[in-house]
C-alpha cells in the first residue's frame, strides 16, 4: 500500500517538473590580482558585469530587497575574486569573530558556487562586516550542509557610513570543479538583520542554499589541470597527569602528517599517518531526558573532506565510532554524473575499552539524475582478527518541482539473516523556508542495531515507525508582531516482531516574536514509552527570550512534567554578548530537580565561555563547565594562532577535568598541550 502510494505520487510529480529561467552574470577576467582589504576599487572592475536587484526570500517572498547590493565576480589564473558593496540605512550588526559559527544573527553576505554546474552540490562562503569566515559544503540541492568542512580563502570587510564593503579571494586549488567547463552555478545572498530580510540575487527562492534555484556564472576559465600535493606535518608536545587512567606526570612528544593530493581539479586523495586529535575540544555537557545515546558532531580534521556524503537518515557510518588512528587514506571527487568517496583506516588497540585494532572501510557513490535528484550506494565494513560487520545501503533523493521531495533508503547488514538485520524508510515532503510538512514510514529489523551501530549511529531497532511534522511561520507588518510560528512533531512506532505499541511522541510548539525584540515560546510534549514497563511522560515548557534572532541574546526557560516515573522541574538560563569589541562572553545554566530522586540524578550544569580575539586568526578561548550530580568540573583554555588559515596554526592548550568516582573520591586529570601544523605546498 505504501509503496503503491509513493509510486503514484512520484509519477504525478515527475510529470510536472519544470525548468525556470535563470539569471546569469559574466565572469570578469582580472587584469591583475587584487589586494583583499575590504575596499572596492571601481577602476579595477571597470567593464565588469554586476549582480544587482536582489529579491526577498523572507519575510516578504518575491518583494524587492529594501537595501541595494552590488556584487562583482572575476578571476585570474589562481583565484576567484568577489567585491561587493552592501548599502544600508540602519546601523551595521556584526558581533561574531570566531570562524565557522556565523548564523543569520549578524548582517552577512554569502557566495554560493556550483563548480560542477550540476544543480545539486556546491560550496558556500559566508562572511560578515568583521571579515569573519564560515565555509561549508552543500549537497542534495541544499538539503545537507556540512559546516565542518574548511578550506583556504581570504576575506576582508570595511564598515562605512552608507553600509559596508567586502572582498573575497578563493583559490581554485581550494575547491573541486569540472575541468573544461566555462559555466558554473552561482548565487549571492545577503542577511539584513534590522529588517529580518534574507535576499538572493537569483530571484525568489524556496529555502536557503538551493543550488538548483541559483543563477549561472558564464565565461569562467579555471586553470588547466595540474596535480598538486600539500603536506600538513605536525609536531606536538604533551604533558599529562591523569588519575582516571593512572598516568602520572608523563611527557610525550609526537609527530605525524596529513597529505592532500589534488589529482585533478575534480578528484582529491587524502592520507594520514599517526594523526593527532588532541586539539579536539570536549563535548559540552547536555541533560538527556531520553533513554537513547546522544549524537555529537565530528570535529576532527581528517574526516571533514567528503564526510557529508554519509549523512543519510539511517546513518551507517558515524565517524566518531573510530577512535585513535594509526594510518588512513581517502579518495573523494566527482566524475561526470558520479560523486564518490572511499576511505580506509587502521585503528589502534584501545586497552581502556577492550577494543582490538580494526580496519574501517567505507565507500559511497552517488549518481545525478533528473534536474537535481540523486541515487546513492554505500558500503561500510569494520573487521579485526576476531569479528567483522558489514552494511550495504541504497538511498535516493528526488527533488520534485521546487518544494516537493521524495526520499528513501534501504540498508542490509551481515552477519545475520537479512530480515532481522535490515532497515528501510520512505519519506514524502513539501517544504520551504516558511512551511514544512512531511510523512515518513520506517522499518528497523530486530537485530539491526547490533550490527550497524558498530560503525554507524542507530539508537534503536525492532520498529515499525510513522512520523509526521508540520510547521508554518506567519510574517506580519504591524507594530506588535514580527512573526508567529507553530510546529507540530509527531512520532509513533510498534515492535516489528510482536506488533506491540512501543512509543508515541507528540510535541506542539508556538512562538511569538514581537517587534520590540522580545519573544515568547510555549511547547507541550506528551509521550509513551514501553521498556521493561510502560512509562507515560509529559512536559510543559515556557521560554522568554530577548533578541534571539541575533547573536547577542538572552533566554529564560521553565519546564515541568513527568519523566520515567519521576516528576521534574527544570530551570534554564542562557545568553551571550560582546563585553568589548574583542571580548565575547557566553553562559548557560541548567538546573533539573527530580521527585523522587533515589539515584541523586538532580543536577545543575553550568557552562561559561570567554573569547578574546586580538584578530580573527589570533585568539584566547576559555571554556568551563560543571555538573553537580557527579561533581564534574571541566576547564579548557586555548591560545590559537592561525598564521596560514585555516590549517597552518599554533595551539597551546590546557585542560583540567575532575569527577567523583564510584567510591565518592574525586579524581582529576590535567594536561598541557602544544601543537604546530605547517602546510607545505608542492606543485608538480
Amino acid at each position: 500500500m505504501i509503496r503503491t502510494l509513493c509510486t503514484l505520487l512520484l509519477f504525478s510529480c515527475v510529470g510536472t517538473i519544470s525548468v525556470s529561467g535563470q539569471r546569469s552574470i559574466q565572469a570578469f577576467p582580472m587584469p591583475a590580482p587584487i589586494t583583499v582589504d575590504g575596499k572596492h576599487e571601481p577602476n579595477i572592475w571597470d567593464g565588469a558585469d554586476s549582480a544587482i536587484s536582489y529579491i526577498q526570500m523572507e519575510p516578504d517572498p518575491g518583494a524587492a530587497a529594501s537595501q541595494p547590493t552590488v556584487a562583482y565576480i572575476g578571476y585570474d589564473s589562481e583565484n576567484l575574486y568577489i567585491s561587493v558593496n552592501l548599502y544600508q540605512d540602519a546601523c551595521v550588526v556584526a558581533k561574531v569573530l570566531n570562524r565557522d559559527v556565523l548564523t543569520k544573527g549578524d548582517d552577512c553576505f554569502a557566495l554560493v558556487i556550483d563548480p560542477y554546474n550540476d544543480n545539486r552540490s556546491g560550496y558556500g562562503f559566508w562572511t560578515n562586516p568583521l571579515g569573519t569566515q564560515t565555509d561549508f559544503r552543500i549537497n542534495d540541492d541544499g538539503n545537507k550542509i556540512d559546516a565542518n568542512w574548511d578550506t583556504e580563502w581570504k576575506t576582508a570587510s570595511t564598515v562605512h557610513a552608507g553600509g559596508w564593503t567586502l572582498e573575497m579571494s578563493i583559490p581554485f586549488k581550494s575547491i573541486q570543479f569540472k575541468p573544461g567547463t566555462d559555466t558554473w552555478g552561482v548565487n549571492f545572498s545577503r542577511i539584513l538583520r534590522e529588517s529580518f530580510e534574507t535576499v538572493n540575487w537569483s530571484g525568489t527562492m524556496t529555502d536557503d542554499f538551493r543550488i538548483s534555484q541559483g543563477g549561472k556564472l558564464t565565461g569562467i576559465s579555471p586553470p588547466s589541470s595540474r596535480s598538486k600535493l600539500t603536506l600538513f606535518p605536525y609536531g606536538s608536545l604533551r604533558y599529562e597527569n591523569n588519575e582516571f587512567t593512572g598516568v602520572e606526570h608523563k611527557v610525550k612528544a609526537d609527530a605525524g602528517v596529513d597529505v592532500k593530493w589534488q589529482i585533478t581539479p575534480n578528484i582529491t586523495a587524502d592520507g594520514t599517518i599517526n594523526p593527532d586529535f588532541a586539539t579536539v575540544e570536549a563535548d559540552q555537557e547536555r541533560i538527556n531526558l531520553t533513554r537513547y545515546e546522544l549524537n555529537y558532531p565530528e570535529k576532527r580534521l581528517f574526516f571533514q573532506e567528503g564526510n557529508e556524503m554519509y549523512s543519510t537518515r539511517i546513518r551507517t557510518f558515524y565517524s566518531r565510532r573510530i577512535q585513535d588512528i594509526l594510518y588512513g587514506a581517502k579518495l573523494n571527487g566527482k566524475a561526470g554524473k558520479y560523486n564518490f568517496n572511499a576511505m580506509n583506516v587502521r585503528t589502534l588497540q584501545s586497552a581502556e575499552e577492550d577494543e582490538p585494532a580494526s580496519f574501517f572501510t567505507t565507500a559511497r557513490v552517488k549518481r545525478d539524475f533528473l534536474e537535481s535528484s540523486t541515487v546513492g550506494l554505500t558500503a561500510v565494513d569494520r573487521r579485526n582478527d576476531s569479528s567483522y560487520v558489514t552494511s550495504f545501503s541504497g538511498d535516493y533523493t528526488l527533488n520534485l518541482r521546487d518544494t516537493w521531495k521524495l526520499t528513501g533508503q534501504f540498508v542490509a547488514s551481515v552477519p545475520g539473516d537479512l530480515l532481522s538485520h535490515s532497515a528501510w524508510f520512505v519519506r514524502f515532503a513539501k517544504e520551504t523556508n516558511i512551511y514544512h510538512m512531511h510523512v515518513r514510514y520506517t522499518e528497523l529489523g530486530e537485530n539491526f542495531q547490533e550490527n550497524v551501530d558498530q560503525t554507524g549511529y542507530v539508537v534503536d531497532d525492532d520498529r515499525r515507525e510513522v512520523d509526521s511534522d508540520l510547521s508554518y511561520r506567519w510574517w506580519f507588518k504591524n507594530s506588535l508582531f514580527k512573526y508567529i510560528e507553530v510546529v507540530s512533531r509527531n512520532n509513533m512506532f510498534w515492535a516489528r516482531t510482536t506488533g506491540d505499541l512501543r512509543s508515541w511522541y507528540f510535541s506542539q510548539v508556538a512562538e511569538v516574536y514581537f517587534q520590540n525584540r522580545f519573544s515568547l515560546q510555549y511547547s507541550y510534549n506528551n509521550e509513551f514509552k514501553l521498556f521493561i514497563k510502560e512509562y507515560y511522560n509529559h512536559r510543559h515548557t515556557v521560554e522568554l527570550g530577548y533578541n534571539t534572532a541575533e547573536w547577542s541574546h538572552a533566554t529564560v526557560q521553565y519546564s515541568f512534567g513527568h519523566n520515567f516515573d519521576r516528576d521534574f522541574q527544570r530551570y534554564s538560563i542562557g545568553g551571550r554578548m560582546k563585553l568589548t569589541e574583542k571580548l565575547a562572553a557566553q553562559y548557560s545554566g541548567d538546573l533539573i530537580k527530580f521527585t523522587p530522586d533515589e539515584d541523586n540524578l538532580s543536577t545543575l550544569i553550568n557552562v561559561v565561555s570567554l573569547n578574546y580575539n586580538f584578530t580573527k586568526d589570533l585568539w584566547i578561548r576559555l571554556f568551563a563547565q560543571n555538573s553537580t550530580s557527579s561533581s564534574k568540573v571541566y576547564f579548557y583554555g586555548m591560545t590559537g594562532w592561525r598564521f596560514k588559515p585555516p590549517f597552518g596554526a599554533l595551539y597551546l592548550i590546557y585542560s583540567h577535568d575532575q569527577e567523583a568516582e564510584l567510591m565518592g573520591d574525586l579524581a582529576r586529570a590535567d594536561a598541557l598541550f602544544l601543537k604546530l601544523t605547517l602546510p607545505i605546498s608542492i606543485i608538480r
